[in-house]
């Protein structure tokens, strides 16, 4: 029954003179009626108020949600536009212009920024030669280097241009295609997967040089294509290369002379805590144990000329490495074993390794440090600086 109705049915006192009673009866059913309307409608104000105090709480909730994640990187995590789509819909920035471990330049708006950064390594050596051979007093230039390297699209690729000016060499040349925060594709030269040491930057390793075990085996700076992903949460990183070989002709910084390459894998486990393994010693002073360990296997097949003859040499290389830092304690050791097999020529099995360690005594300012380093040559069977040689052994410290 409607308010209408029980208003209908109220029953009136019935007024005997004609026009007083008709009054009387319209007077009191408009304020019947009257009654029930405002009885109506603050019943409806009430359900409405309800609805408006929920949609003001949800208003009043959206701007904490909009400070967590926007929509756009809402879309992007799932896919829907791309993590450049999503950055390009921010308002203009002005260019950027700091120094930040190098000069580095941004431009918000189109999501493109660049880093330049310069190394220079200058020393003296002095070679005392043994058996009445002549001494050498040399002052040297051992790298001058300028690097830029940066990201285009919003991070959605990366590049870097790597240039020596002592050796007259492009280091460093390559584009990368950044598909997914958890992997990516590159193309161009770049370093070989053999050696972790090798794959340090300069700049930040331990020595101010490479221990002679990590210089004779890695297969140096070649052109070519890698793809690297990351699994639980960067817990594990597999990686693949294809590079030109090492036939002659070819080899670091040229160009492919035939169809032999290198084909090369490898593995990193970062087992306990985190660290940047690319970095030597513990100059952040790492507050909880951080352990890495890794491994990488490399299969090259090369014609090569040996005693004046052709032949074709297959190399089966492999290392692992182990790193370790805690609080002001750095420890990095590494394993390597090539067999290089000539179908003419004599075999030969390569081995080699090296232990360092660091430790600041003057957190982030001074680090005591020391390295050895052992290459065994397979009593002279291997080739380079092995050739001829039972070992080579090297100790620094610093």
């Amino acid at each position: 029954m409607d308010i209408f109705t029980a208003a209908q049915s109220i029953p009136i006192v019935q007024v005997q003179d004609g026009a007083s009673a008709t009054k009387l009866i319209v007077r009191r059913k408009f304020c019947i009626l009257s009654f029930f309307s405002v009885l109506f409608l603050f019943r409806r104000l009430r359900e409405h108020m309800r609805k408006f105090i929920v949609a003001a709480a949800l208003l009043a909730l959206l701007p904490v949600y909009s400070q967590a994640k926007t929509l756009e990187q809402l879309l992007a995590e799932k896919g829907v536009i791309t993590k450049a789509e999503a950055n390009s819909v921010s308002t203009a920035e002005p260019a950027k212009v700091y120094w930040n471990d190098g000069t580095r330049i941004e431009f918000p708006d189109s999501g493109f920024k660049v880093k330049i950064s310069t190394f220079l390594q200058a020393g003296y050596g002095f070679t005392d030669s043994p058996d009445g051979a002549q001494n050498v007093s040399s002052f040297d230039v051992n790298n001058a280097r300028i690097e830029l390297s940066g990201t285009a699209l919003h991070e959605e690729f990366a590049y870097n241009l790597e240039y020596d000016g002592e050796s007259n060499h492009l280091k460093k040349a390559y584009l990368q295609w950044n598909a997914c925060d958890y992997g990516y594709a590159r193309v161009g030269q770049f370093k070989t997967a053999i050696s972790r040491q090798f794959n340090n930057s300069n700049w930040k390793l331990m020595f101010a040089d490479r221990s002679f075990a990590s210089n004779y085996f890695d297969f140096g700076y070649q052109k070519g294509a890698r793809a690297e992903g990351k699994l639980m949460d960067g817990q594990i990183i597999v990686g693949g290369t294809l590079t030109n070989g090492i036939s002659d002709g070819e080899g670091e910084y040229a160009s492919g002379v035939d169809t032999k390459h290198i084909i090369s894998a490898d593995l990193r486990w970062n087992a306990v805590g985190k660290m940047d393994v690319f970095e030597e010693g513990d100059i952040n002073m790492t507050q909880d144990p951080a352990l890495s360990i890794g491994a990488a296997y490399a299969y090259s097949d090369s014609n090569n000329v040996i005693n004046e003859y052709p032949d074709k040499v297959g190399i089966n290389r492999t290392n692992v490495d182990v790193n370790f830092k805690y609080n002001g304690l750095g420890i990095n050791a590494e394993y390597y074993i090539s067999d290089e097999s000539p179908d003419f020529a004599e075999e030969s099995t390569t081995q080699g390794a090296y232990l360092q360690a660091g430790y600041f005594v003057m957190p982030k300012q001074l680090e005591v440090a020391g390295r050895w380093s052992y290459v065994n040559c397979d009593h002279g069977k291997g080739s380079g600086q092995c050739l001829g040689l039972k070992d080579i052994q090297g100790a620094t410290a610093g």
